[in-house]
């Protein structure tokens, strides 16, 4: 048995990053997974301490381990044989960790400043270093993958639908009100055409007054599995919605939506607005995932369902090749 420990910076979308390796690993070497916060010797001296923690940690060693884990609340690693982190806050406190106590790290997200050489994987979805510890996934980790959301469609009793999942403003992405009004015709025509359920899923970017407007034009149309956010509706299985999706239909503005999408195994279209002024490395994780054939990419304001089989197998296929690259990493072997 495994003791994993995953130390959270509170953000989500790391969180369920981190989740999603640990549960990779997990499906071959049976797991215990603890999860702890990350804590700032001061919480109103956070943002000094994580500036300053990374520029210790480029010149990595003992001493300046030492200082850098001083500004963080002591972490119990007693028999633990794997840290899994994600963000550039955990960063600075889990190389030294490493350095400190002599234990395997898988690290998820951008660099940084700080050499992906730090620890035993630094998890990518661009190359940022040519070196092995730079492990390059062909996804975002999530906490979803194909058997899962199938597994939870069916436990669930969720029935075969089209799922949408509607952002909102968001890293360069911005959506004019005739644009949604596009989406809510686009909704209605694929509907009549198939004459199958629809779920809609808002999230907090979507606008409350965009959110109402989607609900009440789509008011004749069977949403009974919906979820809006602003209606407070915020607990619901997003495993059986992917999982009993026949297509899905994601705005463009989340990284993780649409990793998480991608990981269900489903036919995934990506919906885009006219006005787009994201980084260039969000550019490339979009054209990634196109060249990966892993989703259309298409207008909100003219797109189509698409008659494709979905590419579990694919998906499957890639997790296993992270998790078989991990492995090496960090000197996993079956008992």
């Amino acid at each position: 048995m495994k003791n994993i420990l995953i130390i959270s910076d509170g953000i989500p979308g790391h969180f369920n990053q981190s989740k999603g390796v640990a549960s990779i690993l997990s499906s071959k070497y049976p797991s215990n997974i603890t999860i702890v916060n990350l804590k700032f010797l001061s919480s109103r001296l956070r943002g000094f301490i994580t500036v300053f923690s990374r520029f210790l940690m480029r010149a990595p060693n003992r001493f300046t381990a030492k200082i850098t884990s001083f500004f963080y609340l002591s972490i119990n690693t007693d028999d633990i044989d794997l840290i899994i982190a994600a963000g550039g806050k955990t960063a600075p406190l889990t190389a030294s960790l490493k350095i400190l106590r002599n234990i395997k790290v898988i690290q998820l997200g951008s660099p940084r400043g700080l050499h992906s050489s730090l620890f035993d994987a630094q998890v990518t979805i661009q190359r940022y270093f040519d070196d092995p510890s730079n492990v390059v996934a062909p996804i975002t980790p999530s906490i979803y993958s194909p058997s899962s959301c199938a597994e939870a469609a069916e436990t669930n009793n969720v029935q075969n639908h089209l799922l949408f999942l509607i952002g909102g403003k968001g890293i360069g992405y911005s959506y004019e009100n005739t644009e949604w009004k596009s989406l809510i015709e686009g909704i209605t025509k694929i509907y009549k055409e198939t004459n199958l359920p629809i779920t809609i899923v808002t999230s907090r970017r979507t606008d409350p007054e965009v959110e109402k407007k989607i609900k009440f034009e789509l008011k004749n149309i069977p949403l009974d599995n919906s979820v809006w956010f602003h209606d407070g509706a915020t607990n619901f299985n997003l495993a059986a919605l992917l999982g009993a999706a026949k297509n899905i239909f994601v705005t463009e503005d989340s990284a993780m939506m649409i990793s998480e999408s991608i990981s269900s195994g489903k036919p995934v279209t990506t919906l885009y607005p006219k006005s787009i002024n994201s980084p260039p490395r969000y550019e490339a994780h979009i054209q990634k995932y196109l060249d990966l054939n892993f989703i259309f990419r298409e207008s909100i304001e003219e797109f189509s369902l698409k008659e494709v089989e979905n590419s579990s197998k694919n998906v499957q296929n890639h997790l296993s090749e992270l998790r078989n690259t991990l492995e090496e990493r960090i000197q996993w072997q079956e008992a």
